[in-house]
């Protein structure tokens, strides 16, 4: 698949595998799907449901899926099954459909979990042989899943890394045994925030941004070391890190910087 199939289509998809198994049942007045799709980019779902009598006439069951997100439980409608019949017997029948869409929902999501999956980053790591070892691992973000890529490739010849939203892999291997002078290069970002005060009196704000920057740009206004910030939660003046702006294999195209051999 392209795309995320949408909870219309997943419904429909199951409908019709009942239907061809024939378990659908005669006393049903209708089934009919979400008229407000949204598309399932996760297997990560619970299978809701609430089956019982309409407040005029028949029996309703009506589906949807329910996942988390960041701040929220989300409910996304799946569709609903009707019956005009109100009877013990009818209502036993719905709740065998209700049994039935779950059993055939659940074998068909776990037989097609690839077709379910479209957030996150997927790891999997390689032996020499070339087989897959483990289920792999799954990030929310890019740079977590090259930080355990990084720590894969320390043990295993290869891993693999696939954007689960635009479904692209790439692979990368592990660098043969070297000397010290061919050990891997690391680019570590050194970060220091200067910040200096102005008070002056002009006749706007604007004016006086302007008299700003023609002082700074002239020389008149210079800040040193007298001018560093500290992080408010650290309280150090500098924040040394590993470097985030670029991948891997660009750093490795880099050349060393001058003093970096002797460190």
């Amino acid at each position: 698949m392209n795309k995320p199939m949408t909870t219309e289509e997943l419904f429909n998809r199951i409908c019709n595998i009942l239907k061809e198994k024939g378990r659908l049942p005669d006393i049903l007045e209708y089934e009919s799907a979400t008229r407000n799709p949204a598309p399932v980019t996760t297997y990560e779902y619970e299978l809701g449901s609430k089956l019982a009598y309409g407040g005029n006439e028949g029996i309703y069951l009506d589906l949807w899926i329910e996942y988390s997100s960041i701040r929220e439980k989300l409910r996304q409608k799946l569709g609903v099954f009707k019956t005009l019949h109100e009877s013990s017997d009818a209502m036993h029948t719905m709740a065998g459909l209700l049994a039935d869409f779950i059993i055939e929902e659940s074998a068909y999501v776990n037989a097609h979990l690839d077709d379910f999956t479209w957030e996150g980053v997927d790891i999997y790591a390689f032996d020499k042989n070339g087989k897959k070892c483990g289920l792999g691992y799954t990030y929310s973000t890019m740079e977590d899943a090259l930080t355990k890529k990084d720590r894969l490739l320390e043990k295993y010849p290869k891993v693999v890394v696939r954007d689960n939203a635009t479904r692209k892999e790439k692979t990368f291997l592990q660098e043969p045994n070297s000397s010290e002078n061919d050990a891997k290069k690391i680019c570590i970002t050194v970060t220091e925030t200067l910040r200096k005060e102005i008070i002056l009196k002009s006749d706007s704000l604007e004016q006086a941004v302007s008299n700003v920057e023609q002082a700074y740009a002239d020389g008149r206004i210079v800040l040193d070391a007298d001018d560093l910030v500290c992080d408010p939660v650290t309280g150090e003046t500098r924040r040394i890190e590993r470097s985030g702006f670029y991948t891997d294999e660009q750093v490795q195209r880099m050349e060393v910087s001058s003093f970096g051999n002797q460190l």
